[in-house]
């Protein structure tokens, strides 16, 4: 809002630092929130006159130096409409009415406002800070906001190493969604500070803007991607190995006999139903006997049922060696459209027929690693994952944060594994 006269602390101001340069106003924190949270309770009329009448007691130091007087007033968002009667629609009448019927304020958008300043106040350095306690802590510092940003920042590197290897449309495509990915509201919900019930939906639709930026330039999004990054830092429970086990890697569910001993976790449905998360992974096992890892999932529903073309799963599997050096990743990627193995990979450009691997699925999948292949040697730890994709687009992840761990150890360690402290 402007009202005539002159400016000093209502005003625009330009920053500029070499060749770049930015107009900005400053917030009228009081007067903004009035709007934001008192005017609700407040009927329209008496809301509007007031609102009025203290912009004009704002402005007036202003106006008594012959200049103009720009009183922002910056809310967040819609979110204080919700609160008002009929959504604030007549206060607001109310309020443009009584703008329109006073000759000394008119009602403008910053960029209005500032094309009418022709000499704006200069301003010679800009503090970093937020409207919350003026530093960033709601939005950093805490695991999920690193791990966020760090996501945001491998997808701006891709975006910056391979956009001017597309078309301009794949590159304008792949800039959208990192613009969208780049707004701070996504961080407002990672950390301690807020929740909502709809957490794990702002966490999905994260990641998956995330992932377009790498399908828009014909890359693959990271496995990383496929899990949630709220709570991603809690210790998944699952059952640890306590034998070897011998399966045969054929996809069949014979029994339960076959994978007894072997670490096991189930899928929290519970903790995510409300949310409308789409569940396909029930329960992942992975276990090793003398020379191989064996991993196996089951579905809650026939993979067949919705498993449409360009379904693949993924077994990610992170071997951790005992002094920490020298950890290994392997990346097994399977084709299970219509529920059947149409083929597999390792990595970008595995070669499907590594010796020693074997992959089968029917009402199960299971998958066969050689440890020598992992670099998995005795006292080592292996992590597994699963996680399912369509069209290059996370849709489930097993365990939903971190993942089922392996010890490689003889097997008569094995056992006591279940009573070994933390």
């Amino acid at each position: 809002m402007a009202a005539a006269g002159a400016a000093r602390l209502y005003q625009i101001f330009r920053w500029q630092q070499g060749a770049a340069e930015m107009s900005m106003v400053f917030r009228d924190h009081s007067l903004s929130d009035l709007i934001g949270f008192v005017y609700s309770g407040v009927p329209a009329r008496e809301a509007a006159d007031d609102f009025i009448q203290r912009v004009k007691q704002a402005a007036e130091p202003v106006l008594a130096r012959g200049k103009t007087a720009v009183v922002p007033i910056i809310l967040d968002g819609e979110n204080a409409w919700e609160f008002y009667p009929q959504s604030g629609r007549e206060f607001l009448r109310r309020l443009y009415d009584g703008i329109q019927k006073d000759p000394s304020i008119a009602a403008l958008t910053v960029s209005e406002a500032i094309e009418r300043e022709p000499a704006p106040a200069a301003l010679g350095s800009i503090v970093p800070g937020s409207w919350i306690n003026s530093n960033f802590d709601v939005w950093i510092g805490a695991p999920e906001d690193n791990v966020a940003w760090d996501q945001l920042t491998a997808a701006r590197d891709f975006f910056a190493a391979n956009a001017g290897k597309v078309s301009e449309q794949q590159a304008a495509l792949a800039y959208e969604e990192l613009l969208i990915a780049e707004g701070s509201d996504w961080n407002w919900w990672y950390g301690p500070e807020h929740h909502s019930a709809n957490d794990r939906d702002f966490d999905e639709l994260y990641r998956k803007h995330l992932s377009n930026v790498y399908l828009a330039l014909g890359g693959i999004p990271p496995d990383m991607l496929a899990q949630p990054i709220a709570g991603a830092h809690a210790k998944p429970q699952f059952t640890p190995q306590t034998t070897y086990i011998h399966p045969a890697v054929d996809g069949k569910n014979i029994g339960y006999f076959e994978w007894l001993g072997a670490a096991s976790h189930v899928a929290d449905r519970h903790s995510s139903a409300m949310h409308g998360k789409l569940f396909l992974l029930d329960t992942g096992y992975a276990g090793i006997d003398e020379e191989n890892l064996y991993c196996r999932v089951d579905f809650i529903d026939d993979p067949a049922e919705w498993a449409t073309g360009g379904t693949r799963l993924v077994v990610a599997i992170e071997t951790v060696s005992p002094d920490g050096n020298g950890n290994q990743s392997v990346r097994l990627e399977t084709d299970i459209s219509q529920g059947k193995l149409h083929g597999w990979k390792l990595g970008e450009n595995g070669q499907p027929q590594d010796a020693g691997f074997r992959v089968g699925i029917e009402s199960i999948f299971e998958c066969q690693t050689p440890l020598a292949r992992l670099n998995a040697a005795m006292g080592a730890h292996l992590r597994v994952r699963f996680s399912l994709w369509r069209d290059g687009l996370p849709l489930d992840a097993l365990p939903q944060e971190g993942a089922i761990e392996v010890r490689v150890a003889p097997e008569s360690e094995l056992s006591a594994l279940p009573y070994a402290k933390p």
